[in-house]
C-alpha cells in the first residue's frame, strides 16, 4: 500500500518535530506544504519532502493529499481546519484546537455536517505509556485514588522569544500552551470535576496558574507556568499503591508501587508518529473521528480550560469583539 499522504499548513518547531519522526516511518509522507512565509516553506521542502504551494487551499488540494496536519499559531487552527474540512479532506488539528468551546463545537458541527473527519493532535493519548497509565487507574490496582499532583512548570519565555507565547490575540499564555495537556491527562484519567477552582497570573496572559479540580472524595491539584522550573510530572496516590509519569505529557516510562513492589512501564516508540499512523488508519477505514481523541473529549477539556479562564478574568481579543456584534 502507498504511503499516506499528508499536507502540512505551518512550518514551525512543532511541524518540524513532527516531520523529522514522519521520516522515520515507513508508510507516512508530505506531499504538500504551505507557510504564510514561502521561504520557510522551501527550507523545510528540502529537508523533509513534498511540494510547496502558493496558498493553503492549494496545498490542501495537492496531489496525493490524504490528511491535513494544521500547525499555524492557535488562533488561526478553526480557521484552517475549517478550509479543509470546505474541500472535502481530514484534518488532524494541533492544539490548543481553537480559542474556546464554543468554536471547539462549530468546528466539529461542520466537520459533522460535511462528513469528514477531524481530529485535535492530542499525541499524549495515541502512546503507550499514558494509555498504561489509564490502565492501571481504571484497573483499580491502586485503589481509590485519594490524591492527584500535577506539576507542567518550565521556563519557556527564558527558552524561546516567540510572540505568541505572550500575545492574547495568538491565544498566549501557559493554559493553552502547557495547561491543556495537564487539564487533559485529569480528564482521561478521572472525567469531568465536580467543580473547578483556578487562580493565575496574568498579564495580557497567564504567565502560571493553580487549578483545583474537586471530584466526588478527592481533589486534583495542577500547576503550570511558563516562568518557572518546578517540574514536569503526574503523580497518582491511591488507598492502596501510587502511580508517577514524568514528563507526563511525553512520557516513554511510568511507575507504579503497589505493597512495596514497583513495576515499570518503558517503550521506545516514535510519540508523535504513533499519532499520524493511527490517525492515516483512521482516514483511510472511512472513519469519521478518532478513537483515541474523540470530538467530545476535545470539546470537554476545552470547556475546562474556559473556566478557568473564566475565574481569572482572561478574555481573548477576538472574544471581546464577538461579544461586541452580538
Amino acid at each position: 500500500m502507498d504511503s499516506f499522504g499528508w499536507a502540512y499548513i505551518g512550518c514551525g518547531s512543532i511541524a518540524q518535530t513532527t516531520a523529522k519522526e514522519l521520516m522515520q516511518t515507513d508508510d507516512q509522507k508530505i506531499v504538500a506544504v504551505w507557510n504564510r512565509t514561502r521561504s520557510k516553506a522551501e527550507d523545510f521542502v528540502d529537508k523533509y519532502g513534498g511540494v510547496v504551494y502558493d496558498s493553503a487551499e492549494e496545498a490542501i488540494n495537492g496531489a496525493g493529499v490524504e490528511g491535513v496536519y494544521v500547525k499555524v499559531n492557535g488562533d488561526k487552527h478553526a480557521e484552517y481546519t475549517n478550509l479543509a474540512i470546505k474541500n472535502g479532506k481530514a484534518v488532524l488539528c494541533e492544539k490548543p484546537f481553537a480559542m474556546n468551546k464554543i468554536v471547539t463545537k462549530e468546528v466539529f458541527d461542520y466537520a459533522e455536517a460535511q462528513d469528514v473527519y477531524v481530529s485535535e493532535a492530542m499525541w499524549t493519548w495515541h502512546n503507550d505509556t499514558a494509555l498504561k497509565v489509564k490502565e492501571w487507574v481504571k484497573s483499580g490496582v491502586i485503589g481509590k485514588p485519594i490524591a492527584v499532583n500535577c506539576t507542567f512548570a518550565v521556563p519557556l519565555l527564558e527558552e524561546s522569544s516567540n510572540p505568541r507565547l505572550t500575545t492574547a490575540s495568538m491565544l498566549g499564555g501557559a493554559l493553552l500552551d502547557l495547561g491543556v495537556y495537564t487539564v487533559r491527562y485529569c480528564y482521561e484519567l478521572f472525567g469531568l470535576p465536580e467543580t473547578i477552582h483556578c487562580e493565575g497570573v496574568v498579564k495580557k496572559v497567564d504567565y502560571s496558574e493553580t487549578i483545583t479540580f474537586q471530584y466526588s472524595d478527592y481533589k486534583a491539584h495542577l500547576f503550570i507556568s511558563m516562568t518557572e522550573d518546578a517540574g514536569h510530572y503526574f503523580e497518582i496516590k491511591g488507598t492502596q499503591g501510587t502511580i508517577y509519569a514524568p514528563n507526563f505529557h511525553a512520557a516513554k516510562h511510568a511507575n507504579l508501587k503497589v505493597d512495596g513492589r514497583q513495576e515499570v512501564f518503558e517503550t521506545n516508540d516514535l510519540l508523535y508518529a504513533k499519532q499520524f499512523i493511527n490517525v492515516a488508519k483512521d482516514i483511510r477505514l472511512g472513519r469519521k473521528e478518532s478513537e483515541k481523541v474523540t470530538a467530545q473529549s476535545t470539546i470537554d477539556v476545552m470547556g475546562l480550560l474556559d473556566e478557568c479562564r473564566r475565574q481569572m478574568e482572561l478574555v481573548y481579543p477576538e472574544e471581546k469583539r464577538s461579544d461586541k456584534r452580538k
